[in-house]
Order: structure tokens, then C-alpha cells, then sequence
């Protein structure tokens, strides 16, 4: 006699709808570009670039002598390169932050390239070989890879950036003890860099109007003549990816006002108030806080001093201790005013 569960097996069976192809490596590459292009506005060729160079290296199809992937990522100041890497680090890491990030600037001096591959025999700390990188974060496991960020390379001396080409060529980093090494093969490795972006800018000011979008083509190019003016041609070449992102318009300077007032929005979430902005909020916003020269970071600017600043002051006008605050922000007289929401009705 066949067991009961059998019997409701046969009676219940369904068909079971095929598997896409990328849940078959446990990697759905959708997903991610889905993910990354919810903080990352207004990039969709430089999220293409990052998912392609992971799912290069989850299936095996890159170098195993070098790293995962090498790409350098180009343009103006505030349009969202160290946020897409920091993005991409929560993804395939624990968090944003999880991440091995090498400011440049530090590197302006010769004598300072001593802490990226370590003091030469000698000198103080030779033996103990301390460097700059965490090898947890750069080395990564089997499961977590590693990711490093490079960020401003034209500001460092010509003596780190080839210490850099060897790690692009062969994958590690020889210390200067000669006797240890840090391997970059289970790690992407992420450059930035802001070449270009102070003759576009000049370019864009004299002779275009300030809220008229420029001619992406025209961007991309002078930001790839500076590059590969900067660079070194054996430097240039071991690159896999370069990636020009596109500066901030008008319409992703609304997205990114509305993001950020969404985001302040769910801080003060957390501390019992709900707020909301009306589109008059998002408008002016769009407009005062649109700079190709600064990006996004001018529109932070001016979220903190048009809507955060008299946000802060209703708060503690109108919250009482241990009660929920709602509160709503709108434009008159183009100013930001915020009413608790009984007093809108």
C-alpha cells in the first residue's frame, strides 16, 4: 500500500516552470544591474560596465594570472564613481564600506610610495612588511571576492603608478622585502579618475547655457584625450575597461533630489518623524542644486541648507517626547516651508 504522502504527490504534482539561466550559477546578472542603477543615476554604460566584468569573473572567463577585472572609471566630480564601487562592495561584500579604498592624494610625494609595497630593507618596518592594504579585504575567500578602489589615480606619484602596473599585469603586489606578496586575483580592482572634466566644464560654460544638456560624444572624448595623454601607453593597455560616466542633466538632477529627500526622509524614520516632500520641493531643488562642476554633491549641499535646516528647526518646534512627529515640506515664495501635518489641514 502506498504511504500517504505518495498518494498526494501524484495528485498535487505541478509543473514546475523553468530556471532562468543565471539563477543556474546562483548569479542573476538583472538583478544586480537592477540593484546598482537604484543609487547610481543616470550611469547606465558604467553599471554595464561593472556587471559585465562580474559576470566575466564569476564564470571564469577572465585571466587567472591578473585580476578579476581592471576598470578605470572617468569623469566629473560628484557623478557617482566611488558611489557605484561602494554600491557594487555591499553587493558582493558585507556592506558599502567593505572595501579596500586607496585615497591617491596620499601618494603626491615619491617618499610616500613606501606605505603602498612597504619600507625596503634597511628601514624601519621592513621586517614587520606593513602596507596600506588589508589582505582580507583585497585577497577576499572563495566566496567573497575582494575589491580595491583606487581613487584619483592622476594625483599620485609616477612611482605608485608602477607599482599599480605590475599589480594590473601579473595580478600581485611584491613587497619591498622582496620576500612577500599580496595577490590581487580574486579582486577587482577600481580606479577613478577626474581627467577631462576641468576642460569640459570650461568648455560647457563658455559656450553652452547652463541648464542645456552637453553633447555626450563631445564629453567622452576629451575626458579619453586627457586619460590617455596622463597615462603611460603599457599602463593604458592593461586596462580592461575604461568607462567615461556621463555628467549630471537636468532630469537626473530631479531623480537625485528626490533619492536624497528619500533618504533623509528614512533617517528621520527611524527617530519616530515621517516626513514628505512635495514636488515643489523636488523642483526647486532640481534647479538650485543642478552644477555640472560639482554634480551631485551640490545638490546635497543645498538639501542640507534648504530642506534638512528648517526640517531640524519644526522638529524641535513641534516633537514631544516619546509621540510620533509627521511632518511636510513644500515650496512658497521660494522658500522651503515645513508644517506638522495637522497644521496643513
Amino acid at each position: 500500500m502506498p504511504f500517504l504522502t505518495d498518494m498526494l504527490q501524484d495528485q498535487n504534482r505541478a509543473p514546475v516552470a523553468p530556471a532562468r539561466p543565471a539563477s543556474a550559477t546562483g548569479f542573476d546578472r538583472q538583478a544586480l544591474a537592477t540593484r546598482l542603477g537604484e543609487s547610481v543615476l543616470g550611469q547606465a554604460d558604467a553599471i554595464d560596465a561593472v556587471v559585465r566584468a562580474v559576470t566575466l569573473a564569476h564564470v571564469g572567463a577572465t585571466d587567472p594570472h591578473g585580476p578579476m577585472a581592471s576598470v578605470l572609471l572617468a569623469g566629473p566630480t560628484g557623478v557617482g564613481k566611488t558611489e557605484l564601487v561602494r554600491r557594487l562592495a555591499a553587493e558582493l561584500r558585507s556592506g558599502p564600506d567593505d572595501l579596500c579604498r586607496v585615497d591617491m592624494n596620499a601618494f603626491a610625494q615619491e617618499h610616500y610610495a613606501a606605505s603602498f609595497s612597504g619600507a625596503p630593507p634597511g628601514y624601519a618596518g621592513s621586517k614587520e612588511s606593513l602596507t596600506i592594504f588589508d589582505r582580507d579585504t583585497v585577497e577576499g575567500t572563495s566566496y567573497r571576492p575582494g575589491i580595491v578602489l583606487f581613487d584619483e589615480i592622476e594625483k599620485a606619484d609616477v612611482t605608485v603608478l608602477r607599482a599599480l602596473l605590475h599589480v594590473l599585469d601579473t595580478g600581485e603586489l611584491r613587497l619591498a622585502n622582496g620576500k612577500e606578496r599580496i595577490s590581487f586575483r580574486n579582486c577587482y580592482v577600481f580606479m577613478t579618475s577626474n581627467l577631462g572634466s576641468a576642460q569640459w566644464v570650461h568648455r560647457r560654460t563658455r559656450w553652452r547655457p547652463r541648464l542645456r544638456t552637453d553633447n555626450g560624444a563631445r564629453h567622452r572624448e576629451l575626458t579619453l584625450e586627457a586619460v590617455q595623454r596622463f597615462l603611460d601607453p603599457e599602463f593604458y593597455n592593461r586596462i580592461d575597461e575604461i568607462v567615461v560616466l556621463n555628467p549630471i542633466t537636468a532630469d537626473t538632477a530631479r531623480r537625485i533630489a528626490r533619492l536624497e529627500t528619500d533618504r533623509l526622509a528614512a533617517r528621520l524614520r527611524r527617530r519616530g518623524v515621517q516626513l514628505t516632500c512635495a514636488d515643489s520641493v523636488i523642483d526647486l531643488l532640481a534647479v538650485e542644486g543642478f552644477d555640472p562642476a560639482f554634480g551631485a554633491r551640490a545638490m546635497r549641499r543645498r538639501i542640507r541648507c534648504r530642506v534638512a535646516a528648517p526640517i531640524a528647526e519644526a522638529i524641535l518646534q513641534h516633537r514631544t517626547a516619546g509621540e510620533p512627529l509627521t511632518l511636510s515640506a513644500a515650496v512658497r515664495d521660494n522658500h522651503v516651508l515645513v508644517y506638522r501635518i495637522d497644521e496643513v489641514d
